[in-house]
């Protein structure tokens, strides 16, 4: 028996790559359910979707509850509180890159712009794309009309 060298495979593509990953992230989701179960109510691994579905059932109502009173209340944000805000951001973006980040002014700044522009950018490229569409369905149906009445015109003429 010779031993093959192990060559990329070339039908593995994005859709195979997902599901992998997928898979992946749903074991290791699952083992943690598992044993924080486990450690928080010492229960079996046998009884863990036993008890999944239980605390599911019984939080249900009251997350959806909680969630509608959520939707439905009116935000009252004042000035002071988004200054707060700003500065709560400030400090959570600091402490999560560490003390040399403090030392660069303009740290808070660049990370304000880079979580708006990892949020704005794929809405631009949404509305770029359907503002080309809806260019090239005008160019078409005017193209059209335009070939319609040369040829409605060159009839008269003939």
């Amino acid at each position: 028996m010779a031993a093959t060298a192990a060559g990329p495979r070339v039908d593995f593509g994005a859709g195979q790559l997902f599901l992998a990953d997928s898979r992946l992230a749903f074991a290791v989701l699952n083992h943690v359910r598992v044993r924080t179960l486990r450690r928080v109510f010492g229960i079996s691994r046998e009884d863990a979707n036993l008890l999944t579905l239980v605390l599911l059932l019984t939080g249900t109502g009251t997350a959806l509850t909680t969630a509608g009173r959520v939707v439905k209340a009116p935000l009252r944000i004042s000035g002071m509180d988004a200054v707060i805000g700003g500065f709560a951001m400030r400090e959570a973006a600091m402490g999560a890159s560490g003390p040399a980040a403090a030392e660069i002014s303009p740290f808070a700044t660049l990370m304000a712009i880079a979580l708006l522009g990892g949020l704005a950018v794929p809405t631009l490229r949404r509305s770029l794309r359907r503002m080309r569409a809806i260019e090239h369905r005008v160019r078409s149906l005017r193209e059209r009309q335009y070939a319609s009445a040369r040829r409605a015109g060159g009839s008269r003429l003939g």
